[in-house]
């Protein structure tokens, strides 16, 4: 069985502090943006669309960010677009009116309509959005665990007596 390399103690610090950081951006700031609400708690809101953009990474829609004349830019998660929305988004003239419910801890669309067209189910976005967030969750208890390593590893030398 082949043993480990030992941790230097830059190594060790490097491992506990991004691992903290990760972990707690990962499993707090995650699940606050994307924490699961009721419809009612849900911001409504009706401005003019203007355009909107969609940002890729690596091939895959990470969020469309919609852009509005009277309104602050909103986006739609990447876990919620699909090709359907995409077309649907691109037949939206300049100067509708659309009909949204905005998540109250982020700039997030749960809800869209434009007149009676659904375009984003409620129900649906924030179901993907809570299990996006369970994923979010378990990386950053993973985060964790590298931090423990890390804690692990300073204490490791410190007992031996002094670091590499």
């Amino acid at each position: 069985m082949k043993r480990m390399k030992p941790i230097t103690k830059g190594e060790a610090w490097f491992i506990l502090i991004a691992g903290l950081i990760l972990g707690t951006v990962f499993t707090v700031v995650m699940r606050y943006a994307n924490v699961p609400i009721q419809k009612g708690e849900a911001i409504q809101v009706q401005p003019t669309f203007s355009d909107y953009v969609v940002q890729e990474r690596n091939g895959r829609v990470q969020e469309v960010l919609l852009r509005f004349t009277d309104y602050e830019q909103l986006s739609i998660d990447g876990s919620c677009v699909n090709d359907a929305l995409l077309e649907k988004l691109s037949t939206i003239a300049p100067g509708t009116k659309l009909s949204l419910l905005v998540h109250p801890n982020a700039s997030t669309i749960l809800d869209m309509q434009v007149g009676n067209d659904p375009l984003l189910s409620f129900e649906q976005t924030t179901q993907k959005l809570s299990d996006e967030a369970s994923g979010f969750f378990f990386l950053g208890l993973f985060c964790y665990a590298g931090a423990i390593r890390g804690l692990v590893g300073l204490l490791a030398k410190q007992k031996k007596g002094g670091f590499e």
